[in-house]
């Protein structure tokens, strides 16, 4: 019998990884680098909305909408130093970064090709990095709706979550969901978001941003200080707005504006 490549099924001598899924890998692992600095800029600059207390800050401190790309970046380096931890047999690959994970994988590609599991070794790692990707080379003229959260029914009938990330054009007043085909509206995203967002922390610039970009919602950081200083808003942790107290105001506002 023929031996093939357990991922593509081609013709391949013992049974190995074959030549082009090899160099595919080899050159998916080699865009780690590149892929997980653009990443932090991304968490850095958070599509210009920001996490205020920085990754180590409390979670009613962050942006709701860093989620996703933290999650991609934390497991972007779980699979790839896990991986390296199998394929080498060293335990403290677990303590590397994810660029030094990628780099290890790359000087263990021999043996990569020859692992019992590279199959699974091989989705797994191209869709760690398809995730991170998608993430930081997302269209900028579209608007983050945060994560489906919709529940569908598997193969096997069993209800699950789908956690893909919902963006959506300015103008649009509907999004169908890429993965699993629910359809949302945005109006309401919008709002969901926001309520999300309530408990959150954000410096006035921020702030300013998230009501604009996210809720449609034009607050200048001028206006916005103008409520602090009227001790309409009041300061948290000495720089720090919380949303939903800007939101109340604002909603204030409007309501006498058309009273």
């Amino acid at each position: 019998m023929t031996a093939t490549c357990p991922v593509c099924d081609a013709p391949q001598d013992q049974g190995l990884l074959c030549h082009t899924d090899t160099t595919r890998l080899e050159r998916e692992l080699g865009d780690v680098s590149s892929i997980v600095a653009d990443l932090d800029i991304t968490l850095s600059k958070q599509a210009r909305i920001g996490n205020a207390s920085g990754p180590g800050g409390l979670a009613r401190e962050r942006s709701p909408l860093n989620v996703g790309a933290m999650q991609v970046a934390d497991d972007l380096q779980n699979t790839l130093t896990t991986w390296a931890r199998d394929v080498t047999g060293e335990r403290w690959i677990a303590m590397l970064d994810t660029a030094g994970a990628s780099r290890t994988l790359l000087s263990y590609i021999d043996a990569i090709r020859r692992h019992p599991a590279v199959e699974e070794l091989v989705d797994e790692i191209t869709d760690a990095i398809a995730q991170a990707r998608r993430v930081v080379d997302r269209p900028a003229d579209r608007i983050y709706l945060g994560q489906c959260l919709a529940e569908t029914p598997d193969d096997d009938d069993r209800m699950v979550t789908c956690l893909n990330e919902i963006w959506a054009r300015p103008s649009a007043s509907e999004v169908q969901c890429k993965v699993c085909g629910t359809e949302h509206p945005v109006r309401e995203r919008r709002a969901w978001l926001l309520k999300k967002a309530e408990d959150y922390l954000f410096t006035v610039k921020d702030a300013s941003e998230m009501l604009g970009e996210v809720g449609h919602i034009t607050v200048t950081q001028a206006s916005i200080r103008g409520y602090i200083k009227r001790g309409k808003i009041a300061y948290h942790t000495g720089t720090m707005i919380r949303l939903g107290d800007l939101l109340a105001v604002v909603v204030d506002e409007g309501e006498r504006r058309t009273a």
